[in-house]
């Protein structure tokens, strides 16, 4: 018994599906297909049941991707077989239209979701060998989902990848809401994306000055690096300007010491803040 695979490799499409991947054997009547799929230290796996000796793997591979092992079994005897399964990035104009059709998503939100990715991963879920997007601290895909960690769908399906991080962002967004109107204050449409935005790196963008919301005072960023500034309150950081700084720090960039070391052995820090100016603009 043997089992014949079109492609050893088969993609997600660039809209997120995958295509039909037909299995057969050269065995006769009812088969039992049992599959795994693995990737990394995710897995999916299942039993479907056939009248004859055709299947479409492609109900296996739409749970995520990475290594698709296949087992048929039929009449007494069996075979096995194993097939890639990669991905496919979307085009930028599919990115873009797939967030105007989701609930809640304003041109606006959808133009400050689409800075978040790009920063994040390249506005790509893949790399070009169709393997998902991981970055060091096991940010996942499009939107480098962390925490909660994603599921194997999430990591796979660029849309499910998008989804996630978009509840993310619409709690930093009502959490932005809650913190900026406190005592009955009011704020803009754009202080509280820009408070989400800095949220989404860490902390609140806003303090408040003199019963004002305004941006923390405090933090000085680096222009020359995305989320990474200094707390002006720091002795070794007061009366320096930006130019000392960034030559004093910025061989430190590359190496930076374990968030877990108190006190911090170096001056700089990352800021959400400094995240939001960064994609955002002062």
């Amino acid at each position: 018994m043997q089992i014949l695979v079109p492609s050893p490799t088969v993609a997600w499409t660039p809209d997120a599906t995958v295509p039909s991947i037909p299995l057969s054997t050269d065995a006769s009547g009812p088969h039992t297909w049992t599959w795994k799929l693995t990737w990394a230290t995710f897995s999916a796996n299942g039993t479907a049941q056939t009248d004859d000796n055709n299947w479409d793997a492609a109900e296996a591979a739409c749970q995520g991707g990475g290594t698709l092992a296949v087992t048929a079994a039929a009449g007494g005897d069996s075979a096995s077989a194993s097939l890639s399964i990669t991905g496919t990035n979307p085009q930028p104009a599919q990115l873009q239209a797939y967030l105007m059709t989701l609930p809640n998503v304003t041109p606006a939100i959808a133009g400050v979701l689409a800075k978040i990715f790009a920063a994040e991963s390249g506005a790509a879920n893949f790399h070009s060998n169709g393997q998902p997007i991981v970055s060091f601290d096991k940010g996942y895909g499009l939107c480098q989902l962390t925490t909660p960690v994603p599921n194997f769908l999430q990591v796979w399906n660029w849309q499910q990848n998008v989804l996630g991080g978009l509840a993310l962002f619409q709690a930093k967004l009502n959490a932005a809401a809650v913190y900026l109107g406190q005592g009955g204050r009011s704020y803009t449409p754009d202080q509280q994306l820009r408070d989400a935005v800095c949220q989404w790196n860490g902390g609140h963008y806003y303090v408040l000055v003199n019963d004002a919301w305004v941006r923390d005072p405090k933090v000085v960023c680096d222009p020359q690096a995305g989320n990474i500034g200094w707390d002006m309150t720091d002795p070794r950081n007061t009366g320096q300007t930006v130019a000392a700084l960034h030559a004093r720090d910025a061989a430190s960039y590359r190496n930076p010491p374990s968030p877990t070391i108190k006190p911090r052995p170096v001056p700089w820090r990352y800021f959400g803040i400094c995240y939001a100016d960064h994609l955002l603009g002062e």
